[in-house]
């Protein structure tokens, strides 16, 4: 199969050759000749599958195609602006032999600047919901001759609160429309928005949408909270001069783990929520261009960037939900490359480990014997997996170990809690 056979024009197939892409990935077989059709459709595929390319490629070919009407005729909502500008960078690639214009609007920048550039009305609109929400108030555009419309990882964008926003940029929408909604996951939220948004929608499922790339080397470190950045600190180390991403759960994690990182003298900085639109921009571009070695951040960078040169992953803390899991580590291992994610798991994260496994349909192996593993320690993770997995655990064999105190005697008091609210 080729990009050919899709039939897609030259001026397309010729774009994706200086870009050394010659073989479409399975959601671009499945999606493009549907939506060259001009149907809708509900697509399920996760990240780095070449789904951007899947509904790009159909638009430009669309829009090339019509008549050159003035106006904003396709709309692609992305929920973070790393995300809408790693579309735009892709559709620069795409559409650099048609005559197309677009523009990324999203937070972060004075929106002054928006406003002076989209005098020249663009052909797409790459947007994060805010912005473009702060944009059509101050009457700067309108959306009434989008014939296009795309709402890409459309499961991160609710969970980051952007219902109401949707719906309201629902209402605004020409009736007589394509739409596209793709998606990780398919929680119930996402099957009643897709009832709001798509008509008659063909469904794609290309693969299991939360199963771990098979080319990343997974591997999980069981490790106490006071030792984590000195296993953190040896892992790294271990690398050389190559690159990694490192996620934490918090702003504040990042914040510290950057502190202890520096003080240990490796070349490392951080983006998440806090920081600047300038700021996170230019820490991207230097990891990309290879000048930073060492980027943290939160699960605002699990998806939409890419990195190619990227092999190592690193969870210093587990996500807060399963899904992101596959998010983060889908960073690396793209396009058939190799990659290692690397985990460290305390004792309090191994319910969030045990439902990553189950979600992955994987037992990530455990490295059992390194700096920082003690037998009390290993035995309070077996005897803490049996108590999740709802196995009969003697008292006697988790009391009075340093390792399990903490961790059991807040398990007890869940389960008391809970026995007392069955009671009421």
């Amino acid at each position: 199969m080729n990009f050919e056979k899709l039939n897609l024009i030259e001026p397309l197939v010729e774009a994706l050759h200086k870009e050394n892409i010659v073989v479409p990935t399975p959601i671009q077989q499945a999606a493009i000749p549907v939506l060259l059709e001009g149907k809708d459709i509900l697509a399920f595929s996760q990240t780095g599958t070449g789904k951007t390319a899947a509904f790009l490629l159909p638009i430009l070919q669309q829009l090339s195609l019509s008549d050159p009407l003035q106006g904003i005729k396709a709309l692609v909502l992305a929920p973070t602006r790393e995300l809408a500008a790693q579309i735009d960078k892709n559709l620069t690639s795409y559409g650099n032999l048609l005559n197309i214009t677009h523009l990324t609007v999203y937070g972060g920048i004075p929106i002054e600047e928006q406003l002076e550039v989209l005098q020249n009305v663009p052909d797409i609109l790459i947007a994060t919901p805010g912005r473009l929400l702060d944009l059509l108030n101050r009457d700067a555009l309108t959306l009434n001759q989008i014939s296009h419309f795309v709402l890409d990882e459309a499961d991160r964008m609710l969970d980051m609160g952007f219902q109401e926003d949707l719906d309201q940029l629902l209402t605004l929408l020409p009736e007589r429309r394509q739409s596209m909604l793709f998606s990780a996951t398919l929680p119930p939220q996402i099957r009643s928005l897709a009832d709001k948004l798509l008509k008659n929608p063909v469904e794609i499922k290309t693969e299991i949408s939360c199963q771990a790339n098979e080319q990343v080397e997974q591997r999980v470190y069981h490790i106490e909270r006071a030792n984590k950045s000195l296993l953190m600190i040896d892992l790294l180390r271990k690398l050389d001069d190559k690159p990694a991403i490192i996620f934490t759960k918090t702003r504040n994690s990042a914040d510290k783990l950057h502190l202890v990182l520096k003080e240990a003298g490796f070349d490392a900085d951080r983006i998440h929520s806090d920081r600047s639109q300038k700021a996170r921009e230019e820490i991207l571009t230097s990891f990309r261009n290879k000048e930073l070695q060492f980027l943290i951040a939160t699960d605002i960078a699990a998806r939409g960037i890419d990195i190619p040169h990227l092999e190592h992953v690193f969870n210093y803390e587990l996500p807060q939900c399963a899904e992101s899991y596959v998010h983060r580590i889908g960073r690396t291992g793209r396009a058939g490359k190799e990659g290692f994610a690397i985990t460290l798991c305390e004792p309090e994260e191994l319910a969030m480990l045990i439902e990553i496994r189950k979600l992955i349909r994987f037992n990530i192996p455990v490295v059992e014997n390194h700096t920082y593993a003690t037998v009390s320690l290993k035995k309070a993770m077996m005897l803490a997996e049996d108590i999740l997995k709802g196995k009969a655990v003697e008292k006697k064999k988790y009391h009075g170990s340093k390792a399990n105190g903490d961790y059991f005697r807040r398990q007890k008091r869940e389960q008391r809690k809970q026995n007392g609210n069955k009671k009421h």
